[in-house]
């Protein structure tokens, strides 16, 4: 059928002429004469929304090649799902893996193609859809990203990263109250380690959520951090596409630190598990990973600590077992030193006791015979006095009484005299006589610091060193 068929309409002019309604009619019949059963559409959610009344509407739009955001579809359609085939569709996703329908997920749907006068508007009323094309289109862009990685080298980029040897500051990438940041941080609570975690919030699921995850994933790698943790929790296949993006595998393969991942379930494995430094299973397996690893550095440090404290103590027991032997062979060698010292000072005490006796006596044998030759000299004197008194006796009559006096005067002056020449007498007096070497001391100047004298006096001798002179 023609949809402008002048039989239906007034003609003016050789041009038909419908009202809106007319033209809307004529719309749904054409569209129900060429597609008069329901069809299958594949292309790309945008803009879902629900509705309260239970029903979900969104726009199929043909996926970009270039895969530009922000760029106008090359074709969009209207979608209606109704709330009683809404159930149905969502119950048969679940089957395939607890999938759930969102934006940017490439699906191909079952429906009916019809024009709503209303509004003006194309659109298909969806009944039906194929989950296995949505996984079979997911798989095929995640082996196509991987080759293309693999081909540019980032699979093994962050790889090469050195890990910390204690990781102990996290850049963790997640959504703020999410149960996996619950998990994450509770792991790391429980390990009793003094951790530094440094938060990026972001949404992980949704058509917006990839440029976020790579940008927060930047954020905290340029903030010093020994470590990022990206986690999520489990949830459908669909959900966890924002990490097989190409924006965010990227971010990490470029990441200055290693990146740790913990992203959906055990069954779950990403495109950033392909690219990141450490692939875990959960945020708890992630969080029990970094844990570990700064534990066995804490460990390997005890344990280095013991064996120094070990090794330390073997030296200062060696140390004053070889003090010890020195020690007493020391004091062996110092007790022989102090006893041939000790012999040879008495040997040497003795000789100079000896010395001094035999110096001592010489000196007194001198003093003695000073002393005689003295009293023999006073007794000459004493007795030439006498004669030449007798001899003067008879000559000197007048002086007869006088000199007797003064002659018994001069013989007390001369045996004064001679008793105080006696050596004897001097050193009684508290003189004394100091010798060097058996020659007597009269300057000092002589002497010096150290020198041994011996100094005789009334009763004895003494023995003395010269300290100093003034």
């Amino acid at each position: 059928m023609s949809l402008f068929d002048p039989s239906d309409a007034g003609v003016a002019g050789g041009s038909a002429t419908f009202t809106v309604a007319e033209l809307a009619e004529r719309i749904k019949q054409v569209l129900g004469d060429a597609f008069d059963d329901e069809l299958w559409v594949e292309g790309e959610i945008r803009n879902l929304s629900r509705a309260r009344s239970g029903h979900m509407y969104f726009n199929l739009v043909e996926p970009d090649p270039d895969n530009v955001s922000g760029k106008q579809p090359e074709a969009s359609i209207s979608v209606a799902l109704f709330r009683f085939n809404r159930e149905r569709v969502e119950e048969t996703l679940r089957r395939q893996g607890g999938m759930a329908m969102e934006d940017g997920m490439k699906i191909r749907i079952q429906g009916k193609l019809d024009f709503w006068p209303p509004q003006g508007r194309l659109q298909i009323y969806m009944s039906g859809i194929d989950p296995n094309f949505t996984l079979g289109e997911l798989e095929a862009e995640r082996l196509r990203l991987l080759e293309k990685l693999r081909d540019e080298g980032l699979l093994a980029k962050n790889q090469a990263v050195p890990f910390p040897i204690a990781p102990l500051r996290i850049g963790l990438v997640t959504s703020h109250g999410s149960a996996a940041h619950h998990d994450f941080h509770n792991e790391l609570e429980n390990s009793g380690l003094a951790w530094d975690v440094v938060l990026a919030d972001t949404p992980v699921q949704g058509v917006d959520a990839p440029p976020l995850i790579a940008a927060a994933i930047g954020a905290v790698g340029r903030a010093g951090v020994d470590v990022i943790a990206v986690v999520r929790g489990g949830g459908a296949r669909t959900d966890l596409v924002a990490f097989d993006s190409e924006v965010v595998a990227r971010a990490v393969a470029d990441a200055p630190v290693p990146v740790v991942t913990g992203v959906g379930h055990e069954i779950d494995r990403t495109i950033i598990d392909e690219v990141a430094h450490e692939a875990q299973k959960t945020p708890t397996a992630c969080a029990v990973f970094i844990v570990g690893a700064a534990r066995a550095h804490l460990e390997a440090t005890e344990l280095a600590w013991e064996a120094i404290a070990e090794w330390a103590q073997r030296l200062v027991n060696n140390a004053d077992r070889r003090l010890m032997t020195v020690s007493q062979t020391t004091a062996r060698a110092a007790e022989g030193h102090l006893h041939r010292a000790g012999s040879r000072l008495d040997g040497r005490a003795g000789r100079v006791r000896e010395l001094a006796e035999n110096r001592t006596r010489s000196e007194t044998r001198k003093v003695d015979d000073c002393a005689g030759t003295m009293r023999h000299r006073a007794a000459a004197a004493i007795v030439e006095g006498r004669r030449t008194l007798e001899q003067k006796k008879s000559g000197v009559a007048g002086q007869a009484l006088r000199t007797p006096r003064a002659a018994a005067k001069e013989l007390a002056n001369l045996e004064s005299r001679v008793r105080l020449l006696d050596p004897r007498k001097i050193l009684a007096r508290g003189w004394s006589i100091t010798r060097h070497s058996g020659k007597v001391v009269r300057d000092p100047e002589a002497l010096a610091a150290g020198d041994e004298l011996v100094t005789t006096v009334a009763e004895g001798e003494l023995h003395s060193t010269v300290s100093e002179k003034q």
